[in-house]
Protein backbone atom coordinates (compact mmCIF):
# COMPACT_ATOMS: atom_id res chain seq x y z
CA UNK A 1 0.00 0.00 0.00
CA UNK A 2 2.62 2.31 0.97
CA UNK A 3 4.38 1.46 -2.19
CA UNK A 4 1.08 2.27 -4.49
CA UNK A 5 1.31 5.67 -2.66
CA UNK A 6 4.88 6.43 -3.20
CA UNK A 7 4.45 5.78 -6.84
CA UNK A 8 1.43 7.78 -7.15
CA UNK A 9 3.28 11.01 -5.42
CA UNK A 10 6.29 10.18 -8.36
CA UNK A 11 3.41 9.86 -10.76
CA UNK A 12 2.00 13.52 -9.67
CA UNK A 13 5.22 15.25 -9.46
CA UNK A 14 6.10 14.31 -12.60
CA UNK A 15 2.96 15.16 -14.15
CA UNK A 16 3.26 18.65 -12.49
CA UNK A 17 7.07 19.13 -13.76
CA UNK A 18 5.82 18.18 -17.43
CA UNK A 19 2.92 20.74 -17.23
CA UNK A 20 5.37 23.43 -16.43
CA UNK A 21 7.65 22.34 -19.12
CA UNK A 22 4.44 22.48 -21.64
CA UNK A 23 3.50 25.78 -20.20
CA UNK A 24 7.01 27.32 -20.66
CA UNK A 25 7.31 26.36 -24.32
CA UNK A 26 4.15 27.34 -24.78
CA UNK A 27 5.13 30.77 -23.70
CA UNK A 28 8.84 30.82 -25.48
CA UNK A 29 6.75 29.85 -28.69
CA UNK A 30 4.56 32.67 -28.26
CA UNK A 31 7.40 35.14 -27.56
CA UNK A 32 9.00 34.27 -30.58
CA UNK A 33 5.81 34.35 -32.60
CA UNK A 34 5.37 37.55 -32.09
CA UNK A 35 8.57 39.06 -32.08
CA UNK A 36 9.26 37.40 -35.21
CA UNK A 37 5.98 38.46 -37.13
CA UNK A 38 6.59 42.05 -35.53
CA UNK A 39 9.96 42.80 -36.82
CA UNK A 40 8.32 41.26 -40.04
CA UNK A 41 5.91 43.63 -40.35
CA UNK A 42 8.64 46.63 -39.99
CA UNK A 43 10.46 45.05 -42.61
CA UNK A 44 7.33 45.33 -44.82
CA UNK A 45 6.58 48.96 -44.09
CA UNK A 46 10.15 49.90 -45.28
CA UNK A 47 9.87 47.31 -48.27
CA UNK A 48 5.88 48.72 -49.52
CA UNK A 49 5.46 49.22 -52.78
CA UNK A 50 2.36 51.36 -52.54
CA UNK A 51 -0.35 52.79 -50.78
CA UNK A 52 -2.60 49.36 -50.68
CA UNK A 53 0.28 47.61 -49.46
CA UNK A 54 0.77 49.88 -46.37
CA UNK A 55 -3.10 49.61 -45.95
CA UNK A 56 -2.71 45.94 -45.76
CA UNK A 57 0.12 45.87 -43.33
CA UNK A 58 -1.50 48.28 -41.07
CA UNK A 59 -5.06 45.84 -41.06
CA UNK A 60 -2.23 42.68 -39.80
CA UNK A 61 -0.73 45.05 -37.69
CA UNK A 62 -4.06 45.91 -35.72
CA UNK A 63 -4.94 42.32 -36.08
CA UNK A 64 -1.52 41.15 -33.79
CA UNK A 65 -1.87 43.71 -31.18
CA UNK A 66 -5.27 42.55 -30.44
CA UNK A 67 -4.52 38.36 -30.98
CA UNK A 68 -1.62 39.02 -28.17
CA UNK A 69 -3.31 41.50 -26.00
CA UNK A 70 -3.88 38.54 -22.99
CA UNK A 71 -0.31 37.93 -23.56
CA UNK A 72 1.13 41.82 -22.66
CA UNK A 73 2.86 41.32 -19.41
CA UNK A 74 4.74 37.86 -20.63
CA UNK A 75 5.82 39.88 -23.71
CA UNK A 76 6.99 43.04 -21.79
CA UNK A 77 8.74 41.27 -19.30
CA UNK A 78 10.36 38.77 -22.09
CA UNK A 79 11.14 41.12 -24.48
CA UNK A 80 11.89 44.30 -22.02
CA UNK A 81 9.51 46.39 -24.30
CA UNK A 82 6.79 48.78 -23.43
CA UNK A 83 3.45 46.98 -25.64
CA UNK A 84 1.42 49.77 -26.22
CA UNK A 85 4.56 52.27 -26.99
CA UNK A 86 5.53 49.64 -29.55
CA UNK A 87 3.15 49.92 -31.87
CA UNK A 88 2.67 53.42 -31.40
CA UNK A 89 6.06 53.59 -32.68
CA UNK A 90 5.16 50.89 -35.84
CA UNK A 91 2.11 53.06 -36.68
CA UNK A 92 4.03 56.46 -36.83
CA UNK A 93 6.37 54.62 -39.40
CA UNK A 94 3.79 53.31 -41.48
CA UNK A 95 2.27 56.54 -41.48
CA UNK A 96 5.34 58.13 -42.70
CA UNK A 97 5.44 55.23 -45.58
CA UNK A 98 1.55 56.45 -46.36
CA UNK A 99 2.89 60.23 -46.80
CA UNK A 100 5.52 58.72 -49.24
CA UNK A 101 3.38 57.45 -51.25
CA UNK A 102 0.49 59.93 -51.20
CA UNK A 103 3.08 62.43 -52.38
CA UNK A 104 4.24 59.76 -55.25
CA UNK A 105 0.66 60.17 -55.74
CA UNK A 106 0.53 63.68 -56.33
CA UNK A 107 3.95 63.82 -58.30
CA UNK A 108 2.57 61.45 -60.60
CA UNK A 109 -0.25 63.59 -61.31
CA UNK A 110 1.44 66.44 -61.81
CA UNK A 111 3.97 65.07 -63.66
CA UNK A 112 0.88 64.00 -65.69
CA UNK A 113 -0.10 67.33 -66.64
CA UNK A 114 3.58 68.59 -67.07
CA UNK A 115 4.14 65.21 -69.79
CA UNK A 116 0.62 66.60 -71.54
CA UNK A 117 2.20 70.66 -72.01
CA UNK A 118 5.45 69.21 -73.16
CA UNK A 119 3.80 66.92 -75.46
CA UNK A 120 1.98 70.17 -77.31
CA UNK A 121 4.94 72.44 -76.69
CA UNK A 122 7.02 69.69 -78.63
CA UNK A 123 4.63 69.47 -81.51
CA UNK A 124 4.39 73.51 -81.94
CA UNK A 125 8.16 73.71 -81.90
CA UNK A 126 8.63 70.95 -84.36
CA UNK A 127 6.05 73.01 -86.56
CA UNK A 128 7.49 76.17 -85.66
CA UNK A 129 11.18 74.82 -86.83
CA UNK A 130 10.02 73.58 -90.42
CA UNK A 131 8.23 76.75 -91.29
CA UNK A 132 11.28 78.98 -90.14
CA UNK A 133 13.17 76.26 -92.71
CA UNK A 134 10.60 76.67 -95.43
CA UNK A 135 11.29 80.83 -95.15
CA UNK A 136 15.04 80.66 -94.65
CA UNK A 137 15.41 78.57 -97.78
CA UNK A 138 13.83 81.73 -99.83
CA UNK A 139 16.43 83.78 -101.77
CA UNK A 140 14.55 86.92 -101.73
CA UNK A 141 12.95 88.12 -98.38
CA UNK A 142 10.42 90.74 -98.72
CA UNK A 143 9.07 93.11 -95.78
CA UNK A 144 6.58 90.34 -94.84
CA UNK A 145 8.57 87.15 -95.47
CA UNK A 146 11.70 89.00 -92.45
CA UNK A 147 8.60 89.95 -90.11
CA UNK A 148 6.90 86.50 -90.32
CA UNK A 149 10.25 85.10 -89.40
CA UNK A 150 10.74 87.05 -86.73
CA UNK A 151 7.47 86.77 -85.55
CA UNK A 152 7.82 82.58 -85.82
CA UNK A 153 11.57 82.50 -84.47
CA UNK A 154 10.49 84.91 -81.00
CA UNK A 155 7.42 82.06 -80.33
CA UNK A 156 9.61 79.23 -80.58
CA UNK A 157 12.50 80.88 -78.15
CA UNK A 158 9.25 81.02 -75.96
CA UNK A 159 8.24 77.58 -76.91
CA UNK A 160 11.76 75.94 -76.21
CA UNK A 161 12.11 78.08 -72.75
CA UNK A 162 8.65 77.18 -71.68
CA UNK A 163 9.61 73.14 -72.45
CA UNK A 164 12.58 73.35 -70.65
CA UNK A 165 11.02 75.03 -67.57
CA UNK A 166 8.57 71.93 -67.94
CA UNK A 167 11.11 69.34 -68.61
CA UNK A 168 13.33 71.18 -65.60
CA UNK A 169 10.87 70.53 -63.15
CA UNK A 170 10.26 66.55 -63.84
CA UNK A 171 13.84 66.01 -63.48
CA UNK A 172 14.23 68.28 -59.81
CA UNK A 173 11.23 66.30 -58.84
CA UNK A 174 13.53 63.13 -59.41
CA UNK A 175 16.53 64.71 -58.15
CA UNK A 176 14.06 65.61 -54.24
CA UNK A 177 13.04 61.65 -54.58
CA UNK A 178 17.09 60.45 -54.43
CA UNK A 179 17.60 63.46 -51.99
CA UNK A 180 15.16 62.16 -49.85
CA UNK A 181 16.86 58.38 -50.22
CA UNK A 182 20.86 58.78 -50.82
CA UNK A 183 21.69 55.17 -50.10
CA UNK A 184 21.27 52.46 -52.34
CA UNK A 185 16.98 52.17 -53.36
CA UNK A 186 15.59 48.85 -52.52
CA UNK A 187 13.25 47.13 -55.27
CA UNK A 188 9.87 48.96 -54.03
CA UNK A 189 11.82 52.39 -54.31
CA UNK A 190 13.16 51.36 -57.66
CA UNK A 191 9.67 50.76 -58.54
CA UNK A 192 8.46 53.95 -57.93
CA UNK A 193 11.18 55.95 -59.89
CA UNK A 194 10.14 53.35 -62.79
CA UNK A 195 7.02 54.86 -62.58
CA UNK A 196 7.77 58.57 -62.50
CA UNK A 197 10.25 58.16 -65.17
CA UNK A 198 7.08 56.39 -67.64
CA UNK A 199 4.78 58.47 -66.34
CA UNK A 200 6.62 61.52 -67.37
CA UNK A 201 7.79 60.18 -70.40
CA UNK A 202 11.04 61.34 -68.93
CA UNK A 203 14.19 60.14 -71.21
CA UNK A 204 12.68 61.33 -74.57
CA UNK A 205 11.39 64.71 -73.18
CA UNK A 206 15.44 65.57 -71.74
CA UNK A 207 16.66 64.07 -75.77
CA UNK A 208 13.89 66.02 -77.37
CA UNK A 209 14.49 69.26 -75.67
CA UNK A 210 18.39 69.10 -76.68
CA UNK A 211 17.73 68.42 -79.86
CA UNK A 212 15.15 71.33 -79.81
CA UNK A 213 17.41 74.31 -78.39
CA UNK A 214 20.08 72.55 -81.62
CA UNK A 215 17.84 72.78 -84.21
CA UNK A 216 16.89 76.36 -82.66
CA UNK A 217 20.74 77.32 -83.06
CA UNK A 218 20.20 76.13 -86.77
CA UNK A 219 17.45 77.63 -88.11
CA UNK A 220 17.88 80.84 -86.33
CA UNK A 221 20.94 83.66 -86.15
CA UNK A 222 21.32 84.05 -82.75
CA UNK A 223 23.13 87.14 -80.92
CA UNK A 224 26.19 86.74 -78.07
CA UNK A 225 23.75 87.57 -75.49
CA UNK A 226 21.27 84.32 -77.41
CA UNK A 227 23.87 82.42 -77.10
CA UNK A 228 25.31 83.12 -73.29
CA UNK A 229 21.31 82.73 -72.19
CA UNK A 230 21.79 79.53 -73.99
CA UNK A 231 24.81 78.68 -72.06
CA UNK A 232 23.37 79.60 -69.15
CA UNK A 233 20.27 77.26 -69.69
CA UNK A 234 22.81 74.25 -70.63
CA UNK A 235 24.70 74.68 -67.70
CA UNK A 236 21.67 74.63 -65.20
CA UNK A 237 19.84 71.72 -66.64
CA UNK A 238 23.26 69.89 -67.22
CA UNK A 239 23.90 70.63 -63.45
CA UNK A 240 21.01 69.07 -62.27
CA UNK A 241 21.21 65.79 -64.89
CA UNK A 242 24.86 64.94 -63.69
CA UNK A 243 23.27 64.53 -60.58
CA UNK A 244 20.17 62.76 -61.34
CA UNK A 245 21.93 60.67 -63.99
CA UNK A 246 24.24 58.42 -62.39
CA UNK A 247 21.55 57.47 -59.99
CA UNK A 248 19.53 56.49 -62.80
CA UNK A 249 21.92 54.46 -64.39
CA UNK A 250 22.29 52.32 -60.98
CA UNK A 251 18.50 52.11 -61.13
CA UNK A 252 18.71 50.70 -64.46
CA UNK A 253 21.53 48.61 -64.22
CA UNK A 254 19.97 45.32 -65.19
CA UNK A 255 17.34 47.34 -67.81
CA UNK A 256 19.69 47.28 -71.20
CA UNK A 257 17.14 49.67 -72.99
CA UNK A 258 16.86 52.62 -70.49
CA UNK A 259 20.79 52.41 -69.32
CA UNK A 260 21.17 52.97 -72.92
CA UNK A 261 19.06 55.79 -73.32
CA UNK A 262 20.74 57.35 -69.80
CA UNK A 263 23.89 56.90 -72.10
CA UNK A 264 22.91 58.81 -74.87
CA UNK A 265 21.33 61.31 -73.09
CA UNK A 266 25.26 61.74 -71.19
CA UNK A 267 26.18 62.24 -75.32
CA UNK A 268 23.55 64.35 -75.96
CA UNK A 269 24.36 66.83 -73.34
CA UNK A 270 28.33 66.69 -74.36
CA UNK A 271 27.18 67.24 -77.90
CA UNK A 272 24.72 70.48 -76.99
CA UNK A 273 27.74 71.71 -75.12
CA UNK A 274 29.85 71.76 -78.06
CA UNK A 275 27.47 73.24 -80.41
CA UNK A 276 26.99 75.94 -78.55
CA UNK A 277 30.82 76.60 -78.20
CA UNK A 278 31.17 76.28 -81.82
CA UNK A 279 28.36 79.04 -82.50
CA UNK A 280 30.38 81.52 -80.25
CA UNK A 281 33.48 81.10 -82.51
CA UNK A 282 31.59 80.85 -85.48
CA UNK A 283 30.66 84.15 -85.27
CA UNK A 284 33.15 85.77 -84.56
CA UNK A 285 34.95 83.93 -87.39
CA UNK A 286 32.31 85.10 -89.79
CA UNK A 287 33.06 88.54 -88.58
CA UNK A 288 36.23 88.82 -90.07
CA UNK A 289 34.89 87.08 -93.29
CA UNK A 290 32.63 89.06 -94.03
CA UNK A 291 35.26 91.72 -94.30
CA UNK A 292 37.48 89.74 -96.44
CA UNK A 293 40.04 89.02 -93.28
CA UNK A 294 41.25 85.50 -94.36
CA UNK A 295 42.19 84.41 -90.65
CA UNK A 296 43.00 80.88 -89.98
CA UNK A 297 39.61 79.11 -88.27
CA UNK A 298 39.80 79.16 -84.60
CA UNK A 299 37.31 77.35 -82.27
CA UNK A 300 39.27 77.68 -79.16
CA UNK A 301 41.37 81.15 -76.84
CA UNK A 302 44.87 80.00 -77.99
CA UNK A 303 44.23 78.65 -81.75
CA UNK A 304 42.34 82.72 -81.78
CA UNK A 305 45.71 84.48 -80.66
CA UNK A 306 47.47 82.05 -82.95
CA UNK A 307 45.32 82.72 -86.13
CA UNK A 308 45.39 86.47 -85.26
CA UNK A 309 49.17 86.02 -84.48
CA UNK A 310 49.71 84.80 -87.86
CA UNK A 311 47.45 87.16 -89.84
CA UNK A 312 49.08 90.12 -88.56
CA UNK A 313 52.43 88.87 -88.76
CA UNK A 314 51.73 88.15 -92.74
CA UNK A 315 50.31 92.02 -92.41
CA UNK A 316 53.51 93.33 -91.16
CA UNK A 317 55.59 91.30 -93.31
CA UNK A 318 53.99 92.57 -96.62
CA UNK A 319 53.92 96.17 -95.35
CA UNK A 320 55.96 97.64 -98.47
CA UNK A 321 54.99 95.01 -100.80
CA UNK A 322 51.41 95.41 -101.43
CA UNK A 323 50.46 99.38 -101.77
CA UNK A 324 50.11 101.36 -98.77
CA UNK A 325 46.60 102.51 -99.18
CA UNK A 326 45.82 98.33 -99.54
CA UNK A 327 47.79 97.56 -96.09
CA UNK A 328 46.26 100.80 -94.44
CA UNK A 329 42.63 99.61 -95.12
CA UNK A 330 42.72 95.74 -93.84
CA UNK A 331 44.45 97.14 -90.28
CA UNK A 332 41.82 99.88 -90.15
CA UNK A 333 38.84 97.02 -91.24
CA UNK A 334 40.66 94.34 -88.64
CA UNK A 335 40.87 96.87 -86.22
CA UNK A 336 37.81 99.62 -86.75
CA UNK A 337 35.06 97.60 -88.56
CA UNK A 338 35.58 94.22 -86.63
CA UNK A 339 37.49 93.75 -83.57
CA UNK A 340 37.41 97.34 -81.43
CA UNK A 341 33.60 97.60 -82.54
CA UNK A 342 32.36 94.38 -82.16
CA UNK A 343 34.70 91.03 -81.11
CA UNK A 344 36.28 92.81 -78.21
CA UNK A 345 33.02 94.74 -76.67
CA UNK A 346 30.56 91.91 -77.56
CA UNK A 347 32.51 88.43 -77.89
CA UNK A 348 35.15 88.64 -75.41
CA UNK A 349 33.30 89.05 -72.34
CA UNK A 350 30.73 86.15 -73.46
CA UNK A 351 33.87 84.09 -74.37
CA UNK A 352 35.78 84.55 -71.25
CA UNK A 353 32.22 84.18 -69.01
CA UNK A 354 32.35 80.25 -70.40
CA UNK A 355 36.16 79.93 -70.24
CA UNK A 356 36.43 79.64 -73.93
CA UNK A 357 38.94 82.53 -73.94
CA UNK A 358 41.04 84.04 -71.07
CA UNK A 359 42.57 87.37 -70.16
CA UNK A 360 45.53 86.73 -71.09
CA UNK A 361 44.17 85.48 -74.68
CA UNK A 362 42.84 89.07 -75.00
CA UNK A 363 46.02 91.20 -74.17
CA UNK A 364 48.12 88.87 -76.72
CA UNK A 365 45.63 89.60 -79.13
CA UNK A 366 45.66 93.74 -78.72
CA UNK A 367 49.39 93.57 -78.06
CA UNK A 368 49.76 92.13 -81.36
CA UNK A 369 47.20 94.37 -82.62
CA UNK A 370 49.17 97.44 -81.41
CA UNK A 371 52.83 96.13 -82.68
CA UNK A 372 51.09 96.02 -85.99
CA UNK A 373 49.53 99.59 -85.54
CA UNK A 374 53.14 100.97 -85.15
CA UNK A 375 53.85 99.65 -88.32
CA UNK A 376 51.11 100.72 -90.39
CA UNK A 377 49.73 103.99 -88.68
CA UNK A 378 52.25 104.88 -85.86
CA UNK A 379 51.27 107.66 -83.51
CA UNK A 380 53.55 110.21 -85.34
CA UNK A 381 52.01 109.40 -88.95
CA UNK A 382 48.65 109.74 -87.12
CA UNK A 383 49.49 113.02 -85.77
CA UNK A 384 50.68 114.61 -88.46
CA UNK A 385 47.04 113.17 -90.09
CA UNK A 386 45.52 114.87 -87.29
CA UNK A 387 47.18 118.66 -87.12
CA UNK A 388 46.64 118.58 -91.42
CA UNK A 389 43.27 118.15 -90.50
CA UNK A 390 43.44 120.63 -87.86
CA UNK A 391 44.61 123.10 -89.90
CA UNK A 392 41.95 122.70 -92.81
CA UNK A 393 39.20 122.75 -90.46
CA UNK A 394 40.53 125.87 -88.90
CA UNK A 395 41.47 127.49 -92.33
CA UNK A 396 38.08 126.68 -94.01
CA UNK A 397 36.54 127.93 -90.70
CA UNK A 398 38.03 131.24 -90.78
CA UNK A 399 38.23 131.38 -94.74
CA UNK A 400 33.97 131.56 -94.04
CA UNK A 401 33.94 133.73 -91.50
CA UNK A 402 35.95 136.42 -93.65
CA UNK A 403 33.22 135.72 -96.46
CA UNK A 404 30.50 136.57 -94.11
CA UNK A 405 32.58 139.18 -92.89
CA UNK A 406 32.83 140.87 -96.45
CA UNK A 407 29.55 140.20 -97.31
CA UNK A 408 27.59 141.80 -94.31
CA UNK A 409 30.20 145.49 -95.22
CA UNK A 410 28.96 145.06 -98.72
CA UNK A 411 25.78 145.12 -97.28
CA UNK A 412 26.54 147.99 -94.73
CA UNK A 413 28.34 149.93 -97.94
CA UNK A 414 25.40 149.62 -100.07
CA UNK A 415 22.85 151.14 -97.37
CA UNK A 416 25.13 154.34 -97.12
CA UNK A 417 25.13 154.86 -100.75
CA UNK A 418 21.32 154.59 -101.41
CA UNK A 419 20.83 157.10 -97.96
Amino acid sequence: MKTNKFFFLIFLLAAFVLNQNIFAQSDREKVTNFDSRFKQYENAIKNAASLDECNIIGENIEKLRVEFADSKTLLEKSLQINYDEEFLKIGRALEVRKGDFTQIVQLTTEVGTLKDKVSELSQQNEGLILQIKQLNIRTAKDAATIASLTRLVSQLRSNIEQRDELVRGIVDSLLQEFVKTPGTLNEAEKQAIYKKVDNGNLFYNIERTISDNVQFMKVTQMKAEDLSKMKEQYKDFNKVWRQVGPKLAEVYLNRRDKAAQVANIDAMFTDWNIRINDEMWGQVNKLFRDYKLALLPFRGGDQFVNSVTSFVDDEIKNYGVKSKTESENTFFAFTDSVYFKTVQPVWVPVLIENNLMTEANKDSVEKRIATWKEKVAPPSKMNWVYIVSGVVIIALFIAYFMKGKKKQVAVEEKKEEQS
